[in-house]
This record gives structure tokens, C-alpha cells and sequence, in this order.
């Protein structure tokens, strides 16, 4: 793995041809056993920066994730993303889900129980329209640590005991954290480095 995780320069995101940047000039290094955590207020940019790393908003501006572009497949499987909203269509149930995603990344399905248990999923076995949103948030996060990735990338995640261990843990075997939240908590001691947005900008 590299040492560099992710190393962006003058990211740029804009949802629209002709629209307004939602975000511009941000720049990112993170580094292998490293946190990063990105702050602002809602709307400043701290999802699409999050999205822009994972190829999925954008492109702008120079980024390698793992010393490969933004959303490479085989890059992909190495990161482990929790995004904010509502990640599940429904019918399936939450272990379900997970173990879909275990198979995405080669992993078999004990891997994707091991990742229920360390996220501390209370009812696995309920369907995700059922589930109350703790659970949903916490379901999110096993699929984040399926096959302990080398990125962990946290959109808003909620300070479980559970995420701030499965965090720990995570940089403490080499892997880097990348994570988005309005309210921090203890995420900034926890994570070590960060950025603050204001209007789509350092600030």
C-alpha cells in the first residue's frame, strides 16, 4: 500500500453544467495509519469532497486515492465508504445487505458477520425498511468494514463506542480514515488532522 493514501490538489465539484461550484481549491493529504477530518456547517462541501475521493462527484482538480484515479474498480474494493443518506433499497435485510457487499469484494460471508458484529448491528436479520435508524447508520458502517479496506471513508458518521473502535482499529493495522461531519464530537481528537469548509472552500 502506499504511504500516500490519498493526496488531492484543487478539487473541484460542480453538479451541473454552468452551475456554481459546490466546491473549489480544497487540497488533501493523508497518509497510511492517518485520520482526516473534514468540518463545516450543512452545505459546505464536505459530502461532495468525500464523493470527489471516491469518484463519484466531479472530476476536478488532481487526485489519487491509493495511487490510482478516483473510482478505479480495483481501487474501489480497497475502500470501505459509509455514506450519510438512506444507502439501502428496500426488501432486503440488513445481513443481507452486507454479505452483498462481502461478495463484491471477494470476501465470503463470515467476513461480512465478522463486520455486523464489530459495527454492532442489533437486528440483523430485519429488512432495512424496518429498521430503526441507529441500525441503519450502524449497518452502514459494516459495509464500510467488510474486508478491513485501507480507506475508511465516514459520511456524518454517529459516535458509537463501536465506530470509535472500529476507527481505532483501522488505523492502528495502517489503514487512513477519511471522515465528514457538522457535529465532531470527539472525531477531531479521535482523527488527529483536519479541514474546515465554508462555502465549498478551506475556511
Amino acid at each position: 500500500m502506499p504511504d500516500t493514501v490519498v493526496r488531492a490538489r484543487a478539487i473541484q465539484v460542480r453538479y451541473r453544467r454552468g452551475g456554481a461550484l459546490a466546491v473549489s481549491g480544497v487540497n488533501l493529504d493523508l497518509r497510511a495509519g492517518a485520520g482526516l477530518l473534514i468540518t463545516g456547517a450543512s452545505g459546505s462541501g464536505k459530502s461532495s469532497v468525500l464523493r470527489a475521493v471516491l469518484g463519484l462527484a466531479g472530476p476536478g482538480g488532481e487526485i489519487s486515492v491509493l495511487g490510482a484515479p478516483p473510482g478505479d474498480p480495483a481501487t474501489l474494493r480497497r475502500i470501505g465508504w459509509a455514506p450519510q443518506s438512506w444507502p439501502f433499497g428496500y426488501g432486503l435485510r440488513a445481513r443481507e445487505v452486507v454479505e452483498m457487499v462481502a461478495a463484491l469484494r471477494g470476501q465470503d460471508p463470515g467476513e461480512a458477520g465478522r463486520a455486523i458484529e464489530e459495527a454492532g448491528v442489533g437486528t440483523p436479520d430485519a429488512r432495512v425498511e424496518a429498521l430503526e435508524v441507529e441500525d441503519v447508520r450502524r449497518t452502514s458502517l459494516a459495509c464500510a468494514l467488510v474486508g478491513q479496506p485501507d480507506l475508511l471513508v465516514l459520511d456524518d458518521p454517529w459516535e458509537f463506542p463501536e465506530t470509535t473502535a472500529a476507527i481505532r482499529r483501522a488505523m492502528d493495522r495502517g489503514a487512513a480514515v477519511l471522515a465528514a461531519s457538522k457535529d465532531p464530537g470527539g472525531l477531531p481528537g479521535l482523527l488527529g488532522a483536519g479541514l474546515h469548509l465554508v462555502d465549498g472552500a478551506p475556511g
